[in-house]
């Protein structure tokens, strides 16, 4: 039994443990609007620049990838140095905590952009299918001028889904493992794999160094998100599992491939880069994505992901009044 005399002091603790901000975070994330030009991901373009000046396009593969990694240390130090400056002078550490991982989570953006696909892929004429194809461009590294309705519906659920564990499960599981520093490593790794994708060819070599990082980085993230999926599909998993050990990253392949058969979408296939054609594995499933797929996939990952946060604010709680 719980004392009620107790529970103002529990409560006051209960506010400053590490599930209750990753839950206030991303509530608070959830809810409230925050413009574009605020939100990280506005950093992009600044990084993509900072890449291009810092590159040589006329070194060695290895000189290239040497200087992807010297610039990936170049913008992480100061970052992490004025971080832990800021956070020593501040008057409320758990409050602190609470409003940064709120700046570094971006979920929001990517329902409105499955919104708005949906709203325009329903319509299906050739004026909504042009006006879709500019709105995807910004979000996706593959060419979208020859898209269908159904490519776009695969294309905006694949990238929804991948965003999500980079600007939102990422941060949330490294601030739970290391604080504000673990949350500010995810996030910073994420953009710098965004503004240096070596899917670009003047990055091809530079921007190797983030990739790999965040990789590494992303795999526990999609651990814990796939657990569930794994769960309610043992019997199929190594058939599942097999194809996507082809995709260029396996572990956001893995995902990928459980997603598909959740929730009966095919994913995964061929598609263009810079004009040439990369042929990728396909998750093969019932049908081909529709246009609430990406809003679909979006809802099923944040539920796994809201139950994982809801379990650790119980275990909190539990431990709390047992002390």
């Amino acid at each position: 039994m719980i004392d009620t005399a107790n529970l103002a002091p529990m409560a006051a603790s209960l506010a400053s443990t590490t599930a209750a901000i990753l839950v206030g975070a991303a509530l608070l994330e959830a809810i409230l609007p925050w413009p574009a030009r605020f939100r990280l991901g506005a950093t992009v373009p600044l990084l993509t620049r900072l890449g291009q000046r810092v590159y040589r396009p006329d070194g060695s593969p290895r000189q290239q990838t040497q200087a992807g990694l010297l610039a990936l240390l170049v913008v992480w130090l100061p970052c992490a140095a004025g971080l832990w400056a800021l956070r020593n002078l501040s008057l409320s550490e758990p409050l602190f905590d609470l409003l940064f991982l709120l700046l570094m989570l971006e979920s929001r953006p990517l329902r409105e952009l499955a919104k708005a696909t949906r709203a325009l892929a329903t319509q299906e004429t050739q004026e909504t299918l042009v006006v879709a194809r500019l709105q995807v461009a910004p979000w996706l590294r593959r060419e979208t001028g020859t898209l269908s309705v159904m490519g776009l519906n695969k294309a905006v659920s694949e990238s929804c889904v991948l965003r999500l564990v980079g600007q939102w499960a990422g941060p949330l599981l490294g601030f739970a493992l290391a604080g504000v520093q673990g949350a500010l490593l995810w996030r910073l790794t994420q953009l710098m794999n965004q503004g240096w994708s070596p899917k670009q060819p003047q990055f091809a070599y530079f921007g190797r160094p983030a990739a790999a990082l965040y990789q590494g980085l992303c795999a526990p993230a999609i651990l814990l998100l796939a657990l569930p999926l794994c769960l309610s599909q043992l019997r199929q998993l190594g058939s599942r599992l097999r194809a996507a050990l082809h995709w260029p990253y396996p572990a956001m392949g893995c995902l990928l491939s459980l997603l598909a058969h959740a929730t009966g979408n095919r994913l995964g296939g061929p598609r263009y880069y810079q004009g040439q054609l990369v042929r990728f594995p396909v998750f093969d499933a019932h049908a081909d994505p529709v246009a609430d797929s990406p809003l679909r996939l979006l809802h099923l990952l944040l539920l796994i992901g809201w139950s994982w946060l809801t379990l650790a604010l119980l275990l909190s709680l539990l431990e709390l009044s047992r002390g």
